[in-house]
Formats: C-alpha cells, sequence, structure tokens
C-alpha cells in the first residue's frame, strides 16, 4: 500500500469443498504445485517465508492451498494465519462512504469543503475525486519526515491530523489526472466519521457484521497479542526511495525498516487507507458480497464501479486493450487478453506484506492470495506468479471457456 499500487520444507495443506470441482484434472495439487514453487523460487529474491491461495468458482466452490511457514517459530501457514491486507482496506472504506450514501446521510459528489472546512486548500475536491484517485492530494505515505518517523519507532502512534497535515499546504507536487494518494482515504475516514457520528472502526464493524467475517480484524494501531500471534514474520526488504526525497536519491528514508521483521509495527501509519488484517478466505468472502450487492445497494455499488482511465485520469465505460488499467471507487480495473479480458483486482502492500484479489464477474471467479514480504518493486512476481497463475491454471483443466 506504499504506491499502489525463514527457512525449512514446504508445508503442503489443501482444503477442498466440493470434491466435484476440487478433483477435476487435479486441480488441488497443480495449484498447490504452482504456489510451493513461488515460495522456493522467490525465497530469497522477495524475502518470503510462505503464502497462501485460495480460490472461489461459482460462488460455492473453493480450494485453499498453503505453503511455507511463518518464518519465526516454523509454524506452517495455514486457515489461522492472517495477513496484514494492506490497500484492499480502500474498497471497504469506499463501501463506508457508500453505505452512508445510500442512508441519505452524504453525497460523493459533495466536498471536502462540506465536510471538513479546516482543510480550505481541497474546498472543492469531491468525496468521488478522494476514492478514485483524481483528487490531486499529495500522498503522506511518501514524505521524507513521516517515512523517517515509521522509520524510527514502529510503534509511534499517528493521529488522522498528523498524517493529513504531513502533506496539506505544503506545496508538494501532484500530476494532473489520476494519483494514487493514501490520504484520501484518511480524508474519506474523517468524513465518514462526522457524517455517521461514529468511529471509522466502529462504522466498518457496523457495515460488515451480516457478514460473518470472524478472522478480519481493524486497529488504526497496535493490534492485540492474539491477533498479531496469528500473523508470521513480515519482512521489508524495498530500498526504493520514497516520492519525495529530493533525486538524485541513494538511501530511502524508510532504511531503518530494511531487513526487519514489521508485522507488529503500529497500523496507525495506515489505518483506513490500509489498516486492514485478514485471510484469503474472509477477502474473498467480502469480495464475493460486495459484487453481489450484499454489502451495498445496486445503485452505489454502480458508482462503485464506475471507472476513470489511470492513464488519464478520465471517466471511461471501460478498459480495453487500447486502455487497460482503470480505477474506480477503491478498486483496480484492468484487460488482459491472457487473464481472459476484464477483470477487478486489487494488490495491497505494507511494509511486510502484500495480499491480492481478482474477481472475474463472468466466470464467477474470486481469487486471493497473500504472502509476508515487501520487495523491491522490480521483484515484486507474486500477483502474476500466484494469481495470474491459478487463473491460468483453472483454464487448462477446463474450468474457464
Amino acid at each position: 500500500m506504499r504506491r499502489i499500487w525463514a527457512t525449512g520444507a514446504l508445508a503442503l495443506v489443501v482444503s477442498v469443498i466440493f470434491p466435484a470441482f476440487g478433483n477435476k484434472a487435479g486441480l488441488p495439487r497443480q495449484l498447490q504445485n504452482l504456489l510451493d514453487s513461488y515460495v522456493a523460487n522467490r525465497r530469497d529474491a522477495e524475502k518470503v517465508s510462505g503464502a497462501a491461495l485460495h480460490v472461489s468458482f461459482k460462488a460455492r466452490k473453493s480450494i485453499d492451498v498453503y505453503s511455507g511457514t511463518d518464518g519465526r517459530d516454523g509454524r506452517p501457514i495455514d486457515r489461522r494465519t492472517l495477513f496484514q491486507i494492506g490497500s484492499n482496506t480502500k474498497h471497504f472504506t469506499a463501501a463506508l462512504v457508500l453505505t452512508l450514501e445510500a442512508k441519505g446521510l452524504l453525497s460523493i459528489n459533495q466536498t471536502v469543503g462540506d465536510w471538513l472546512p479546516q482543510y480550505p486548500e481541497w474546498g472543492n475536491v469531491t468525496i468521488r475525486s478522494l476514492l478514485n484517485m483524481t483528487s490531486g492530494i499529495p500522498n503522506y505515505s511518501e514524505t521524507v519526515p513521516l517515512a523517517e518517523a515509521m522509520a524510527a519507532d514502529m510503534s509511534h502512534q499517528f493521529s488522522y491530523a498528523e498524517l493529513i497535515d504531513a502533506v496539506h499546504d505544503k506545496g508538494l507536487p501532484v500530476p494532473a489526472g489520476y494519483f494514487y494518494s493514501n490520504t484520501n482515504s484518511i480524508l474519506a475516514a474523517k468524513i465518514i466519521e462526522a457524517a455517521s457520528h461514529m468511529s471509522y472502526r466502529d462504522a466498518l464493524d457496523a457495515m460488515l457484521a451480516p457478514l460473518h467475517l470472524r478472522d478480519t480484524f481493524y486497529r488504526d494501531g497496535p493490534y492485540p497479542r492474539q491477533v498479531l500471534h496469528r500473523l508470521p514474520a513480515g519482512i521489508y526488504d524495498n530500498r526504493d526511495c520514497t516520492l519525495y526525497q529530493p533525486t538524485p536519491c541513494t538511501v530511502t528514508a524508510w532504511a531503518g525498516l530494511v531487513g526487519q521483521d514489521v508485522s507488529h509495527m503500529n497500523m496507525s501509519w495506515a489505518g483506513p487507507a490500509g489498516g486492514i488484517v485478514s485471510n484469503t478466505q474472509d477477502l474473498a468472502k467480502w469480495v464475493l458480497a460486495l459484487f453481489a450487492g450484499h454489502v451495498i445497494p445496486r445503485r452505489q455499488l454502480d458508482e462503485m464501479t464506475s471507472i476513470v482511465s489511470t492513464r488519464s485520469g478520465r471517466p471511461i465505460a471501460d478498459v480495453s486493450a487500447d486502455d487497460p488499467a482503470g480505477f474506480g471507487l477503491g478498486l483496480g480495473r484492468a484487460y488482459r487478453t491472457s487473464l481472459g479480458g476484464t477483470y477487478w483486482f486489487y494488490q495491497g502492500t505494507t511494509f511486510g506484506f502484500r495480499t491480492v484479489f481478482a474477481y472475474w464477474p463472468q466466470y464467477s471467479l474470486a481469487v486471493t492470495a497473500a504472502t509476508n514480504s515487501q520487495p523491491a518493486d522490480n521483484e515484486d512476481q507474486f500477483a502474476s506468479t500466484v494469481v495470474g497463475g491459478a487463473f491460468e491454471t483453472l483454464q487448462k483443466v477446463g474450468l474457464l471457456h
């Protein structure tokens, strides 16, 4: 979520529901081999020790595979393992905003000025543009002072005001059109709290309660021990400089975190932009419920899935071969011929974790995957190898036509 977008034998744990689906052409074994190969081949380059993969097909048939260990105590990755889901939190935040709109408590065409007049510089920015990343607001998590503060003290408790003030009225450059900024989600959270008269956490819990997501947790601060115990070690191994460091840059402002296990880091730095902890099963359940209309009404879902081009920042009807990347309200949209044409996706990246979802409505297929590191941007092969590989495996066994 920064920019967006241990040694031991590989564990074999396979959980299959609906054997007719799971046993087709040895599908569970093929998916297990895919995940085992990723962990084995990318262990050194990406500093991973384990990974989880979930495939839901036709909403009621699923396969779970796990590989590797927690990188700390030698515990195998399994059903109880949790991961930071990073910027996947943003589609939860967007859904919260749209829930309030459906109740008549706000409109996404209202502005920051309508709700947060203390930020006059952004007074004309609409809530819609916060959620689809066309607000033109700088990204707090890429500022040098904040990066240095995070690296100096992983337990530091950041307030919303501290995160926003890192960029407000600072004259930081922002490209026109689409620009990915975590600040948008913090402002959206403040609007959620003002409109609902609840804390972000309480509003989130209320929205999620009907879904019974037993392994999904949110704190915009330190997590309790019983949650942290279920996370594997999360290794930060990205030496890329922050967006706002002067160039040429040779040492990242996050240098103090490089090589560290950051799984116990205080998540207030991410909050409503990336602070949720969950697992691959719950994330898939959330995605399927969201697109099935069980979270927000159809009108709001249509708003959520209306996209802008990440190339131009302008609204487009859909992605295509000529304009293959789009962004809705907290959701990524992509076009790739080898992956069935169009699909929804998100890769959430924190300092020590990467969690991905992809959803193909045309196949009623959801794939979620998670692993425990953040490598350099040019080393990250997780989504393409594991999620893309799972789709190709399903094609090969004849489940996707």
